[in-house]
């Protein structure tokens, strides 16, 4: 078994609103570079620093994103696709939030646990719908 780790999960861990004892202990966790570099866009230093323990505490395997985003996605990190799966899954993020900022990534991060038939591990609930509306599993950590 293996969880896609949101970023969103360990900004949980730092604020104390969830414990590494209640994430899954039964699989590898895995990540790509959209988390690393999200958590690298966290302006204060000392929050970063502090996002980065937490990571590396739970050591996730950095798996390669599906598909290719031209300005998001580092290309040695990255599968080349038709992009159709990708596109949806964005579509369908933008069509319940009205098209928030990070949904490129987080469709991404979506398609990562999609196709290879990893579990994600979110908080954020319109991005768990999507993932289980595409036949993925997901663990929702309710904010």
């Amino acid at each position: 078994m293996k969880y896609v780790v949101d970023t969103n999960i360990f900004n949980k861990l730092v604020d104390g609103s969830l414990l590494i004892d209640q994430l899954p202990s039964d699989g590898q966790m895995v990540a790509t570079h959209i988390q690393i570099d999200e958590l690298n866009n966290t302006r204060d230093s000392e929050r970063r620093a502090k996002l980065f323990l937490r990571f590396s505490k739970i050591a996730p395997e950095i798996v390669p994103t599906e598909s290719v985003v031209l300005d998001v996605s580092r290309f040695d990190e990255a599968k080349w696709s038709d992009g159709e799966l990708f596109q949806k899954l964005k579509n369908d993020l933008d069509a319940m939030n009205g098209g928030k900022q990070n949904n490129t990534q987080d469709a991404l991060i979506a398609e990562v646990a999609i196709v290879n038939c990893f579990t994600l591990l979110t908080s954020d609930f319109h991005l768990s719908e999507v993932v289980k509306r595409n036949g993925a599993n997901v663990i929702y950590f309710a904010t």
